[in-house]
């Protein structure tokens, strides 16, 4: 990460951002020029949010040079990714796909008829949300029947189906 103090910013607040840098467990390095002072920040820090320091005082600017996600950045891979659903459904490409749906599935009269309004308005893919915990078997029975119903639903009027799963363990 390289930090760019602010013109005259004072050797307190440069020392201030360097005492953050090193107890966020950063090495710093410090390069002072004619009208401005350079910090470079060395260390690999996952949780660490750089937007933090850019609201110290003396601070002009910070920059990220390693970037969170680099394998889905466009740097990474410069051409666009899309994936083909079929039917015609491509994510990623020129047409803007649309995926909606409830919160949470509640029963199968309301997934029917969430399902023919999504489809009514254009959308290609239905969503909801199946967060029961399932550590017991009776619930686990609960949830595989909602989502039983939004399948059947969204089959029904033509959409693909996307859900939310909060334990992979039973997803299997």
């Amino acid at each position: 990460m390289v930090i760019v103090m602010q013109e005259g910013a004072t050797d307190a607040q440069i020392q201030n951002v360097i005492d953050r840098l090193i107890a966020s467990g950063f090495d710093v390095h410090r390069s002072t020029g004619a009208s401005h002072t350079v910090l470079g920040a060395v260390g690999v820090h996952r949780d660490f949010d750089h937007r933090d320091f850019e609201l110290l005082e003396g601070v002009r600017e910070v920059m990220r040079i390693t970037q969170p996600f680099k394998l889905a950045s466009r740097q990474f891979k410069p051409e666009g990714t899309i994936i083909d659903l079929g039917r015609g459904v491509k994510i990623g490409g020129t047409d803007v796909v649309v995926a909606a749906g409830p919160c949470s599935v509640e029963s199968r009269e309301q997934i029917h008829s969430i399902a023919e309004s999504v489809a009514k308005a254009g959308a290609k893919i239905m969503r909801a949300a199946h967060s029961s915990r399932v550590r017991l078997p009776m619930r686990f029975r609960a949830w595989a029947k909602r989502f039983g119903a939004h399948a059947r639903g969204c089959r029904q009027f033509g959409l693909f189906t996307v859900s939310e799963v909060m334990i992979l363990r039973k997803s299997k």
